[in-house]
């Protein structure tokens, strides 16, 4: 080899060295930055008239697995996803309590059979009436309660829902100025591989607010897909979304959207997918059992308060139910309303053939035709049946009366003598009319005596067949159909609640460990990619002594050669 040869052979080692200990030198300063992956130099041998004369380094990079990568990405999705479930079913399921806690649901709806089994007992008591009004407030509140604490979950998952929303238009501007940056590279310099590194961490952290799909060009500009739908691509389309702010159970939700279009039904995973399953899925499954245990409490008591009558019968009773004058009626059996004195007897019998009654005006006509009794709709299509005369009170006996497709009695249909009014948990309430009147508590039936007749008891203070016939409703197997994740049973009030209490336990408990073994696998992933391709500052330390070796081998062989050189020319000077 000639001196020129050597000189040019060890200046080129000089180079090299040179980058890689620079190289080496930003991976040990880099060490603790997020994502950022090993970078090395890569070597060519330079070569002249066929023979190697130093090397040349031809890139500075890394070579990271494709599919780890994938991986990662799929396991951030899961785990974003999984997390966004716990902390909220933790706050419900603490809510609700558990089954055999003083305040639970079941344990009230078992105080309320409890002291309807009292008022049985004594049905005169006015104090065993305000005892029955006091624990039927106690469900009613206690509905009212858990059903308020579902929707307050609904609306943080909804306002969330529009918080990550921000950190996905964030991170996909982020993206796309990696793509700015990137244009035309390929990722051979210090430079550009660290701008990949970083644009790989932003898809990452992208990964675990919603699921993507994403794929780089030869030209290094990575496309981001969300349900289908471009991102990021020559320019960022931003999803767009305002939280409602005030949300109850028929609270209905806007869509996400891309330039106008609705992506709402195609967006999975990550953490907007699981606030999205949470607020629409799993939060109204709880609110639809509740619903459930509060509809068919309110049915199956207000059927039995409906065949009842206060003594002293009431001036006037009013529906909870609406309707209107010109609404078709269908019954069958015959209903009897009667006029009673302060004594329960009778100061007017009126037996309505419902065969004869095709319209509620028909209905209502008929019973004004009546010399004690009044019946009219209001504007809101409330029906009253009040007495002519304040001193006297209505009793209405069901008799054989169906009415409805359900064959309901006559007072249960419209919802005359209600405890219970609503619609479902949110706004299950106890008669108003009774909490300012205890006395308005029906314990017994009016006489379906074919032969009553004007002077007779209607109703005696000690009767108390309803009172009996209410609390043998706690004891009876009725239907629930299927809502949220119980399905269609046949059970007690107080087991179907228990059983609530129980799945949203059990809801909250999975949440939590679904959570963390996501947060594992995810965790465990993020390990490995750390442990191939993160930085080992040992091994770093290492290859920069071995660099600094052969620079200092490279600039001692440049030495010689230019003191040969200058021999040479000495010698032929």
């Amino acid at each position: 080899m000639s001196i020129r040869a050597a000189q040019s052979a060890a200046f080129s080692a000089l180079q090299s060295s040179q980058t890689g200990i620079a190289v080496s030198s930003n991976n040990i300063a880099n060490a603790s930055v997020e994502g950022y992956t090993t970078k090395s130099t890569s070597l060519a041998s330079n070569v002249s008239g066929g023979s190697a004369v130093g090397v040349s380094v031809t890139s500075v990079g890394s070579s990271v697995d494709s599919y780890l990568i994938k991986a990662i990405n799929e396991a951030a999705s899961e785990s974003g996803y999984a997390s966004v479930f716990a902390d909220p079913l933790e706050i419900v399921s603490s809510n609700f309590g558990s089954v055999g806690d003083d305040d639970a649901i079941s344990t009230l709806i078992t105080d309320l059979e409890t002291s309807i089994a009292s008022l049985a007992a004594s049905a005169d008591s006015q104090s065993a009436k305000s005892l029955v009004l006091t624990d039927a407030e106690q469900i009613a509140s206690e509905l009212n309660s858990l059903s308020a604490s579902v929707q307050d979950q609904r609306a943080a998952a909804d306002q969330s829902i529009e918080d990550t929303i921000d950190q996905i238009n964030s991170l996909l501007n982020e993206i796309q100025s990696y793509n700015e940056q990137l244009t035309g590279t390929d990722g051979t310099t210090l430079a550009s591989s660290e701008l990949e590194d970083a644009r790989a961490v932003a898809i990452q952290e992208l990964s675990e607010l919603v699921d993507v799909t994403y794929y780089t060009s030869s030209s290094n500009q990575t496309q981001v897909y969300i349900g289908g739908t471009l991102v990021v691509g020559s320019q960022v389309q931003e999803l767009e979304y305002n939280a409602v702010g005030t949300v109850n159970a028929d609270t209905v939700f806007g869509d996400i959207t891309v330039n106008g279009k609705s992506i709402s039904d195609d967006i999975s995973g990550g953490e907007l997918g699981g606030l999205i399953d949470l607020r629409d899925e799993t939060l109204p499954g709880i609110q639809d059992e509740l619903d459930a245990l509060a509809v068919t409490l309110m049915d199956s008591i207000n059927a039995v308060t409906n065949l009842g009558t206060s003594y002293p019968g009431p001036t006037e009773l009013t529906s909870s139910e609406t309707t209107a004058l010109t609404d078709a009626f269908s019954g069958t059996g015959t209903v009897r309303l009667v006029a009673t004195d302060e004594d329960g007897n009778a100061t007017e019998i009126l037996d309505i053939d419902l065969t004869t009654v095709t319209t509620v005006q028909d209905l209502v006509d008929q019973i004004n035709a009546s010399a004690n009794m009044t019946a009219t709709v209001n504007a809101d299509g409330t029906l009253t049946i009040a007495s002519s005369d304040d001193d006297y009170g209505v009793s209405i006996v069901n008799m054989d009366a169906e009415v409805g497709a359900d064959a309901q009695g006559f007072s249960d249909y419209f919802g005359l003598n209600d405890m219970f009014t609503g619609t479902g948990a949110d706004d299950i309430s106890v008669n108003a009319a009774w909490l300012a009147d205890s006395s308005l508590v029906p314990t017994g039936s009016g006489s379906n005596d074919a032969a009553l007749a004007v002077g007779d008891s209607v109703i005696s203070s000690g009767s108390s067949d309803v009172a009996e016939a209410l609390a043998n409703v706690f004891d009876t197997n009725v239907s629930f159909d299927a809502a949220g994740n119980l399905g269609s049973t046949k059970t007690t009030l107080s087991d179907y609640a228990s059983e609530i209490l129980s799945d949203v336990a059990q809801q909250a408990s999975s949440a939590e460990t679904k959570a963390s073994v996501a947060s594992t696998s995810y965790s465990d992933l993020v390990e490995s990619f750390s442990n191939q391709y993160g930085v080992n500052t040992d091994e770093e330390a290492l290859t920069m002594a071995n660099l600094e070796s052969a620079y200092e081998a490279a600039a001692a062989i440049l030495e010689i050669t230019q003191s040969l050189m200058d021999t040479l020319l000495e010698a032929v000077r």
